[in-house]
């Protein structure tokens, strides 16, 4: 026996606290670590600048998943008045 909600336009960011601003935070801090990577690599004089292996890319998520801070999760549970 399953129940199906539907919820309304423009809910998911209140009922899931990571589309609230968790994910936001790590991709924009994700970003800002790989344009600083290209620009160090153009300052190097490389000419494929950004492209980075697999074992990079994750590196680079880990360093920008850890520069999520614990303040910015609880905000975004706070923000979805759940708790």
């Amino acid at each position: 026996n399953v129940c199906v909600e539907f919820f309304e336009p423009n809910m998911t960011s209140f009922v899931q606290p990571c589309d609230a601003g968790v994910i936001r935070c790590f991709k924009a801090t994700y970003w800002h670590n790989f344009c600083s990577h290209a620009l160090d690599l153009d300052d190097a004089g490389e000419h494929e600048i950004y492209k980075i292996d697999l074992l990079e890319a994750m590196t680079m998520a880990k360093k920008a998943w850890n520069m999520v801070t614990s303040e910015t999760i609880a905000h975004c549970w706070n923000h979805t008045k759940i708790q």
